[in-house]
């Protein structure tokens, strides 16, 4: 089977969320037997150079970038206003991109074509044109939710209503885009229900997130140290929403606990980390800034904290956390899309108080930790296998 997988960044290196959803996914599907070729936009925030590609990826793919540039800029901005479009999809439309996948689709037969999250379609039409291939849209988020929920939240009145401009036309075009592909895989049911509630009728299936259990950062799973009960948190803050639910834990849950356990401290890693955050005076907190090896800063950690406050889908570090045997503790935002039970192999709690008594449970009970990071293991291996994930979107092709 002939697939090519089109994404609005780079899916190797896998460095973030978004990214190892799409590599595992690609993964997934070659190990399933599939042929899948891949082009991806090579933007500013996750720039990839193809010459430092390993060959064994580019063995299994033919891998096209294609240099875009996303970035926002004042003036388009507010043109954009007068208009009925949305920015936010607008900024990732290139002639290059354009050009590159009608050659592409006329050099070889696709069964089907992925397009991995909405910024992905501006070429839909072309693709209906140009290809016989069923197109499957990869739903990643409710785009539009992510954005509502910056303007409900935002209290100064011409932002909030610049915000709820972007949210309304990026609705508009999520939901006629969605309309008019042939299958929508969501990494997340709530994100399903969602769409159904819009009265989109296309046929849907959840395919979650995939890991490769025998990757080595995964198959040697071990239940934490006592001694070893660190408390960490480790993502990009280049979006306002993480900085915001970072700045909740310092200031509601971290300078209580550090009060009660003057020695615990809490590392905090990730790229383009704000001055307000590395200037600050917060205490006991390691603070690393830019791109680190997510599996060797995770190994002698145990208790991860995810604020999470905004958007949908599910958060992939949460799940790659559990599959590592982490005691997570998180939102009800955060654990969205995500079969667990809260106190059985989670901690979900929107309340500061509660976040500060599980965090000293766990810090004083060492049973507790160890069945936590237990059940949260094997909850990963029953619902997030990578290839049952992808064999289940093969399915899903093949029955419609």
């Amino acid at each position: 089977m002939n697939i090519l997988q089109i994404s609005h960044k780079p899916i190797y290196p896998p460095i973030d969320g978004g990214s190892i959803a799409m590599y595992n996914l690609f993964r997934g599907l070659t190990d399933n037997g599939c042929n899948v070729d891949v082009l991806s936009m090579n933007t500013y925030k996750q720039y990839c150079n193809i010459k430092k590609v390993p060959q064994d990826f580019l063995d299994l793919s033919k891998y096209t970038l294609i240099d875009v540039d996303i970035k926002i800029k004042i003036i388009p901005a507010l043109l954009n206003i007068f208009s009925a479009s949305s920015y936010n999809t607008n900024r990732f439309n290139s002639k290059l991109f354009e050009t590159t996948l009608l050659q592409i689709l006329r050099n070889k037969d696709y069964e089907f074509v992925v397009l991995e999250s909405l910024y992905s379609t501006n070429n839909l039409d072309l693709i209906r044109k140009n290809s016989k291939a069923k197109i499957i849209l990869r739903s990643h988020n409710v785009e539009y939710k992510i954005w509502e929920n910056l303007a409900n939240n935002e209290n100064k009145i011409i932002k909030k209503w610049y915000l709820n401009l972007l949210a309304k036309r990026l609705k508009s075009y999520e939901v006629e885009t969605l309309s008019k592909v042939d299958l929508i895989a969501s990494i997340s049911t709530d994100d399903n229900l969602i769409f159904k509630n819009e009265q989109i009728r296309t046929p849907m299936i959840h395919i979650p997130f995939g890991i490769n259990f025998n990757d080595e950062e995964f198959k040697n799973y071990s239940i934490p140290e006592p001694n070893a009960l660190t408390i960490f948190h480790l993502g990009s803050m280049n979006w306002i929403p993480h900085q915001k639910a970072i700045k909740w834990f310092l200031e509601k849950v971290w300078i209580k606990i550090n009060r009660i356990y003057p020695n615990i401290k809490f590392h905090l890693a990730g790229t383009e980390m704000p001055d307000w955050l590395t200037k600050s005076n917060y205490k006991n907190v390691v603070i690393t800034n830019g791109y680190i090896d997510g599996n060797s800063y995770m190994s002698q950690k145990a208790i991860m904290v995810v604020p999470s406050f905004y958007g949908s889908g599910i958060r992939v570090k949460i799940v790659e956390g559990m599959a590592k045997g982490k005691v997570i503790i998180t939102t009800k935002n955060g654990a969205m899309g995500i079969n667990c039970a809260n106190n059985v192999n989670i901690f979900i709690s929107d309340n500061h108080e509660e976040w500060i008594d599980i965090i000293c449970k766990c810090i004083s009970n060492f049973d507790l930790v160890k069945n936590i990071s237990q059940n949260a293991r094997s909850l990963s291996e029953i619902e997030f296998d990578y290839k049952s994930s992808a064999k289940k979107l093969l399915n899903f092709f093949k029955s419609n």
